[in-house]
């Protein structure tokens, strides 16, 4: 229990809280669901049945269309689980990939360009020296005193100079549309923003995951809201126990609550797409310069240009925009 070592288990648990909160909410979801709707379903209609009625399926399948279209419950299993295993994968693909550090050949060439522009400074101030009066006696401590100045505060000013962006936090230079976490302590390409309840960073490498999770959210959500209806229906107008009523009426209504709540948050994201836009520069206060491509091109940044991978939860091969 190293976490408990150091002092620091309340807060391991507390990152980690708000993600186990949205799991949470949907097994709830889906145990409900299955308990009360979808295997009394499955129980009248598979499990007792008469067995005469044998000979009707195995008539049925050799006509596998009308089978599975006559077939309302086995529709709505396969349709319900292929929406939740998706969701499943691109909820674990978002919360373990990292959103994406700058390259370290960026910042190679970057701090390379900066160093030589600071030792044709140097050059320069040795130069005047040299032909001061006064240079034969501070020339040698003057130089490494100089040579400090220009690796901190001189260097600073070099690369506003420059319009180069700098994180004072990590030290190093940084691209545009790239942002520090203060959560993750680290700079991210494109960062969107931090999310609570992944517990990760939303950025270059992992934002069309993130879209993705929130287009199966809202179909996962909008199935069962459906399909429960029904049930939902049935419950208010039989004589089931209070306990069945408040479960499935309290379970539909928080359903519809999620729903609505969902709908905005994926259609704010989609907007983002259209304006190419991030959360954080949406956010801020200070003026901001917009980058100015069509949608076509601004949808394809995140999705990418197949569109065999734009509804499945596969990141696509893209390169960051760098300056």
């Amino acid at each position: 229990m190293k976490y408990y070592k150091q002092g620091e288990l309340h807060c391991y648990i507390g990152i980690w809280l708000p993600f186990v909160i949205l799991i949470s909410i949907f097994v709830f979801l889906y145990g409900v669901y299955m308990k009360t709707y979808l295997l009394p379903l499955i129980r009248s209609e598979y499990i007792q049945r008469p067995i005469v009625e044998l000979n009707t399926y195995l008539i049925q399948l050799v006509h596998i269309n009308d089978y599975v279209f006559s077939n309302q419950t086995l529709v709505i299993t396969i349709s319900l689980h292929t929406i939740l295993i998706l969701y499943i994968i691109s909820l674990i693909r978002v919360v373990v990939i990292e959103p994406g550090k700058v390259p370290q050949e960026w910042l190679n060439k970057k701090e390379g360009e900066i160093n030589k522009m600071i030792e044709n400074e140097e050059k320069m101030i040795h130069f005047n020296k040299k032909g001061s009066q006064t240079s034969t006696s501070f020339c040698s401590e003057i130089d490494d005193e100089q040579r400090q100045k220009l690796n901190n505060k001189a260097r600073l000013e070099l690369i506003q100079r420059t319009g180069r962006r700098y994180c004072k936090n990590c030290q190093t230079l940084k691209p545009k549309r790239c942002h520090h976490c203060r959560y993750c302590k680290t700079c991210w390409l494109k960062m969107d923003h931090h999310c609570q309840w992944l517990n990760n960073c939303i950025g270059y490498n992992n934002y069309k995951l993130f879209i993705n999770l929130l287009g199966y959210s809202w179909l996962l959500l909008s199935f069962i809201m459906i399909t429960y209806s029904r049930c939902y229906y049935d419950t208010l107008n039989s004589y089931a126990s209070d306990g069945k009523l408040f479960l499935v009426s309290f379970t539909f209504l928080f359903c519809c609550f999620l729903w609505i709540l969902l709908t905005a948050f994926t259609i704010f994201h989609l907007w983002a797409i259209k304006k190419n836009i991030t959360t954080l520069e949406y956010c801020e206060n200070k003026p901001k310069e917009l980058i100015q491509n069509s949608i076509v091109d601004n949808f394809t940044e995140v999705f990418g240009v197949n569109p065999l991978i734009w509804f499945l939860p596969i990141q696509p091969n893209t390169k960051p925009i760098m300056d």
